[in-house]
């Protein structure tokens, strides 16, 4: 189609030339006759145009075809991935970025290597996508800050009980009603005045503080380790932004840092019907009070965990019944304190050891509405890569620094009863 409307063209271009040739070169060419020619001009000249407007639709008409067929092609190819996936029993891996030797998993050897020419490191640190936030810091791959995350989740078990909520600001307020719940009156005869009740209402204020950290790794280690050196600072840095996170959810001062429960405890008053205390009984029975108490409170015992140290976990878990454990376990009288799989909840609440645990406080749980608590966190984490801060040039060392902001306040939580201390574990 395209050759047979170019050989038009060219045909109508070739008598438009005559034309104008004859009109030029005849200076005494009768009146008609260069009517007549100027006629002609105009004609062919709007047949070349139509001429042109259809090849260019066709050319348009040619191109959607060939978007058409790329498309029906992508979907066949994403069609048949899937089908794969699915016969396989699993969802496809997205692919590593590399560039030589280099990729996502040892990507700080290429920074290091980049500094003395090599050109495979310096394309690859330009051709990653990841998060920066300072100019001229070598950019992390997103994969990396995804693993950070996870790193931080298993050393701060509060991550995957409480949400956690991404703020931008210095701070953030957090609303509670200091009004008790009491029930509804019934409406009374038609057309008499309704219940009217008002809520009071206070709030506290989480600030976001700075955690951060750097882990220096020796640039021989980063060039040869392939990869492992990453997953060290990683697990390090989870480890280290993790443990400070989980510290101040739970014993944070109020004082230039988070306020956490235990210090809220005794800011607030104390109170004794927020308090469950072991009295010659077993450890559970204690616990099994103390969500009475929540429960009485208005907070369902599905909404509640328990959380304790290390040591009082373990005591719950292995306690016997009766002298020689004649009564059997506490925690599972039927299957024994080493179930399999091991119990980890009672009466529905989960039981939880929490690491991180203040010493002040070891045989003391915390019974917690975990629907009710919130922390927060900045809205990214920032991380950062250099070998000329201080002494590391000197030292032949590359500092890896990840920061983040966080907040939490115990306040609202604690004023409300909707934590609970058990004592005497």
């Amino acid at each position: 189609m395209s050759t047979e409307i170019d050989r038009k063209a060219e045909e109508l271009r070739k008598q438009l030339t005559d034309l104008a040739s004859e009109l030029k070169d005849k200076a005494e060419m009768p009146l008609d006759r260069v009517q007549q020619i100027q006629e002609e001009i105009a004609a062919k000249a709007a047949a070349l145009d139509d001429l042109e407007a259809e090849k260019r639709t066709a050319s348009v008409e040619q191109k959607l075809a060939e978007l058409d067929e790329r498309l029906k092609a992508f979907t066949r190819e994403t069609a048949q991935t899937k089908a794969a996936a699915i016969m396989a029993g699993v969802n496809r891996s997205p692919e590593v970025k590399a560039i030589g030797r280099y990729n996502n998993d040892n990507f700080l050897s290429a920074l290091v290597n980049r500094r003395i020419g090599d050109t495979d490191a310096q394309e690859f640190v330009k051709a990653v996508l990841g998060t920066s936030d300072a100019t001229g810091q070598a950019i992390v791959p997103n994969n990396f800050v995804a693993g950070l995350v996870d790193a931080l989740a298993l050393n701060n078990i509060y991550r995957g009980l409480f949400p956690v909520t991404e703020i931008s600001g210095a701070a953030v307020d957090i609303p509670y009603v200091t009004t008790a719940v009491t029930a509804a009156l019934l409406q009374g005869a038609y057309g008499s005045n309704k219940d009217i009740r008002d809520f009071g209402f206070s709030q506290a204020t989480a600030t976001l503080y700075t955690i951060a950290q750097i882990a220096d790794v020796g640039n021989q280690l980063l060039r040869q380790s392939n990869g492992a050196a990453e997953r060290s600072a990683r697990r390090r840095l989870g480890q280290s932004i993790g443990t400070l996170e989980a510290t101040y959810i739970t014993n944070g001062s109020g004082s230039s840092q988070p306020l956490g429960f235990f210090p809220a405890f005794m800011a607030y008053g104390d109170v004794a019907a927020f308090k469950t205390t072991l009295s010659s009984e077993p450890r559970l029975t204690t616990i099994a009070r103390g969500i009475a108490a929540m429960e009485t409170r208005g907070v369902a015992r599905e909404n509640l965990v328990f959380v304790a140290d290390p040591t009082t976990y373990w005591e719950i878990a292995s306690e016997g019944l009766g002298t020689s454990y004649a009564g059997g376990w506490a925690v599972d009288p039927a299957g024994g304190a080493a179930a399999n799989p091991p119990i980890t909840s009672a009466w529905g609440v989960p039981l939880k050891s929490d690491p991180n645990w203040p010493t002040a406080y070891v045989g003391t749980g915390l019974l917690i509405d975990k629907t009710e608590v919130e922390m927060f966190v900045g809205q990214t984490y920032r991380i950062d890569v250099s070998g000329e801060a201080g002494n590391r040039f000197d030292q032949n060392v590359t500092g890896f620094r990840a920061e983040e902001e966080f907040g939490f306040n115990a306040e609202p939580y604690v004023r409300t009863g909707r934590a609970q201390k058990v004592i005497g574990l």
